[in-house]
């Protein structure tokens, strides 16, 4: 059974370890190792604490590890990150229930969320449609990503 409880900052670096294992292992299939790395080098234990103290994100216990987290604000799921290791085991599943529900708070219209090309049929199964693609620049390199929106009662 998936647990999902509020992240603090003494979760921050195992949330940087997920969220890097996660970028850097599952998004392979749609982008090059090399732009994987050099986008997650600007990534540190520290860039999480704002979003950790104002209670945004969220973690995801399974058979007693932390198996992903999540971020989400009023009308928006800024990620879902599941460990490589818990992929396909319904972790990204709980946390997306929790991070609509989240994102459901003060908020009526559609729910958004920005993913990146591998989770877009992730997201599609549970209710999602896509909206547009873009990408986000970096200093040097454009990450190509995929806007999506849900409406959920």
């Amino acid at each position: 059974m998936n647990v999902i409880r509020t992240a603090t900052r003494d979760n921050a670096p195992l949330i940087y370890a997920i969220h890097k294992a996660s970028l850097t292992i599952l998004c392979t299939t749609h982008y090059s190792p090399d732009i994987l790395q050099r986008w997650f080098a600007t990534k540190t234990v520290e860039g999480y604490y704002p979003a950790l103290d104002r209670g945004e994100m969220f973690m995801c216990e399974c058979r007693d590890a932390i198996a992903g987290f999540g971020h989400a604000v009023p009308g928006e799921i800024e990620g879902i990150f599941v460990h490589p290791d818990f992929a396909g085991q319904g972790v990204g599943a709980s946390l997306l229930d929790y991070a609509v529900a989240r994102a459901r708070l003060g908020h009526s219209g559609p729910i958004k969320v920005v993913a990146t090309l591998n989770a877009q049929s992730f997201y599609e199964k549970h209710g999602f449609s896509p909206v547009k693609q873009y990408s986000i620049s970096r200093a040097d390199f454009d990450f190509p990503v995929v806007e999506m929106s849900g409406t959920f009662l």
